[in-house]
Formats: C-alpha cells, sequence, structure tokens
C-alpha cells in the first residue's frame, strides 16, 4: 500500500515538472518568436531552402541558394522545379518556379501556437498559375508546398531569414 502511494506521488511530480518545463520560454525564444511576427507582419520574409520534395521520388538535397521573398503586396521565387508539368509553355518556358511578380489573395494566419504563421497566396505567371501555403514555425524553420494545375505538386523545407 505504501509503495502505491508513494509511486503515485512520484509520478505527479514528474508529470506536474514535465508540464511546466513545456510552458517555460526562454528569452532566446521569446525574442525569436516576437522576430517572427515582426517580419510576418510587415510582409518583409526570406525562406531559404535546403530541400526539395517532388511529389513522386526522394527529398533532393538543394546544393545551390534558393528562396521564397514576400516583401510587400510581391513574391520572388527563385526555386528548382522537380517533376511532371502537365503542359509546357510554347518556346520551352522556365524550368523552375521563378517570378517576380503580385501576389493574388495574400493571407496570413497565426497558428495555434506562438510564433507560428500559415501563409497562402496564389501567383499567376504567363506560363504557370501556382497556389501557396507556406508554415513558418515557431524556431524558424518553415515548409513551402506550391500547388499548380499546369505540373506537380512539390514542397521545399528550409529556414526563415532572421537576424540572429
Amino acid at each position: 500500500m505504501k509503495t502505491k502511494i508513494i509511486s503515485c506521488i512520484v509520478t505527479g511530480i514528474i508529470l506536474i515538472s514535465c508540464a511546466s518545463q513545456n510552458q517555460v520560454k526562454s528569452d532566446k525564444d521569446l525574442a525569436l518568436i516576437r522576430q517572427i511576427n515582426e517580419k510576418v507582419q510587415s510582409q518583409n520574409i526570406r525562406i531559404l531552402t535546403d530541400h526539395a520534395n517532388p511529389m513522386r521520388g526522394k527529398s533532393i538535397y538543394l546544393t545551390s541558394e534558393y528562396d521564397l521573398i514576400i516583401r510587400n503586396d510581391s513574391a520572388i521565387s527563385y526555386l528548382p522545379y522537380f517533376g511532371q508539368a502537365y503542359s509546357a509553355p510554347y518556346g520551352g518556358g522556365e524550368s523552375g518556379i521563378k517570378f517576380a511578380t503580385r501576389m493574388k489573395d495574400y493571407v496570413a494566419t497565426p497558428s495555434k501556437k506562438d510564433g507560428e504563421w500559415n501563409l497562402r497566396f496564389k501567383i499567376d505567371t504567363p506560363d504557370y498559375n501556382y497556389d501557396f501555403r507556406v508554415d513558418i514555425y515557431s524556431n524558424g524553420s518553415s515548409s513551402i508546398y506550391v500547388n499548380s494545375s499546369q505540373r506537380q505538386s512539390i514542397s521545399f523545407t528550409g529556414e526563415m531569414e532572421l537576424n540572429r
């Protein structure tokens, strides 16, 4: 009987200490979250990608510098493309996801977790139309999902450029 009571008390103490550790954020974490919030709200975002994830096949480590930039009402994309195109533009067109143009239907929604954001916008270029979803996490890591009716979907992972 005594051992059951002691084990219950020890288990309770362990659970309480684990729960309190998850809730406490360091000053460094809070500064990072504040910086992410400021960048998203001012629409001054640059995401450096390190992996491409085609719809079919393995994840591809990117050795060159590829990025997605959001500035005010525009997006600048310099991303590679790996996958199948359902239609090709006349004259060959651009092989990657490369453009600098105004965004349509831009929406930035804070996630349930502090410092995390979900961005959505559309891009129309002469060759392709894209739907973007960008997830930004509280540690600065990011995921970019690109859908198009003319190409297979592709996603990218990377880091949001921050002044660390």
